[in-house]
């Protein structure tokens, strides 16, 4: 390999002056443009579709910073970079580079090429990250740096090393403290099990959001579901044991249209009658609108129907990135409707669009952090601090 490109002199010490974010590939200028307003320290440095560098301020403290962002998929600190076509080599080089910052486990991961859906594309580690973190993990152990798994979910607070394949031949290295949900998936992405062929992407878009967001449903509780055909976040639903009320004047695919759970109402949102809506505790929305007209349809749900939601789970659409300038306007207006914990994200199944998920307290994530789902796995210890105002997940500090 040709010689290892470290990004500054300091690049084996935890106090890298380099930051690393990974996003949705074409999301780079917006998320460029959302870091510049949010985090003025940051200076850009180098740009690939789905991963962009910057420089820090000298006055950042590495393990105490958190980043503040929508379209960050995931983020670390940068060691640099290794380059060559031998992937043992390369690894040699890495782990010199890793050893400093003592990882406890690595995370392996290639840029996204393509939009999510494209051409049956989906995020998440390639055989080919696999097979670059399992020889790291080979020379970081051969370097006395210890045998560490690849690509398992991070414990709180666990060092990540991570290596990111920004071209096969092309590793940029890292590592990260596991802060948030989102930093303890190799990636960004989580890893989910698909029991029985979906009905659509939506299915894979609600199952990160109730994750990401820690959702506390529960068997039994009744959801309504604004634009849901052909219904796979329904199907997602109904897996979960939970009462379905699917609002959308298209037909259901044929896979759950049956189901002995689901109402299927065939209008539009703002038609459904007050009497259909009884007991409805989880409100989701996923119309092919501009975010004003979702929140709008929202409002209407939340405020002036004075339905008596636990939480909300929606995905708004950017058909301009430009819409994004007003995510501190659309958060602040839903936690006007009686909200505590108002979170936004572009998920890593998402595509040209954002979720937000809204509790009605902090309470909630707690009880979803404790349940025994399988699908809601998330660690006890992963939710927000009560003064922190910003749309982030940080780990509770008094846990």
């Amino acid at each position: 390999p040709r010689p290892l490109s470290p990004d500054c002199a300091e690049n084996m010490t935890p106090d890298s002056r380099f930051l690393f974010v990974c996003c949705q590939a074409g999301a780079e200028t917006a998320c460029k443009r959302e870091l510049a307003g949010r985090h003025p320290e940051l200076k850009l440095a180098f740009s690939r579709p789905g991963f962009i560098t910057f420089k820090c301020d000298q006055g950042i403290d590495a393990p105490s910073f958190q980043l503040v962002s929508t379209l960050a998929r995931t983020w670390g600190w940068s060691l640099g970079k290794a380059t060559g076509t031998d992937a043992r080599e390369v690894a040699v080089e890495v782990a010199r580079l890793a050893i400093a910052v003592q990882p406890q486990v690595i995370q392996s991961w290639q840029r996204d090429l393509k939009l999510p859906g494209d051409d049956g594309f989906e995020p998440g580690p390639t055989p080919l990250a696999v097979e670059a973190g399992r020889v790291v993990a080979e020379a970081l152990n051969q370097a006395g740096g210890g045998t560490l798994a690849v690509n398992r979910r991070a414990k709180p607070h666990e060092r990540v090393l991570d290596v990111v394949l920004v071209e096969p031949d092309q590793w940029w290295i890292g590592w990260h403290l596991a802060d948030t949900i989102a930093q303890t998936w190799p990636g960004g992405v989580p890893e989910v099990e698909l029991a029985e062929p979906l009905v659509s992407r939506a299915w894979l878009k609600l199952c990160e959001a109730v994750l990401w967001g820690q959702v506390p449903l529960r068997a039994g509780d009744i959801a309504l579901e604004l634009g849901s055909a052909p219904g796979g976040a329904v199907q997602y639903l109904l897996q979960r044991g939970l009462k379905v009320i699917a609002v959308d004047p298209a037909e259901m695919d044929e896979a759950i249209a049956g189901h002995e759970h689901l109402h299927h109402i065939r209008r539009r949102a703002r038609e459904v009658p007050n009497r259909e809506l009884a007991g409805v505790r989880w409100l989701l929305v996923d119309i092919n609108m501009p975010p004003q007209y979702t929140l709008d349809v929202l409002e209407d749900y939340i405020q002036q129907r004075q339905l008596p939601v636990r939480g909300v789970i929606a995905t708004l659409k950017l058909p301009e990135w430009e819409l994004l300038d007003g995510l501190d306007t659309i958060r602040e207006r839903v936690r006007g409707w009686g909200f505590g914990v108002v979170r936004t994200r572009q998920l890593a199944f998402n595509r040209r669009e954002f979720c937000l998920v809204a509790l009605r307290n902090r309470f909630e994530r707690r009880m979803a952090a404790l349940s025994d789902s399988q699908d809601l796995s998330v660690q006890s210890d992963l939710t927000d601090p009560a003064d922190l105002p910003a749309p982030t997940d940080l780990i509770d500090p008094q846990n």
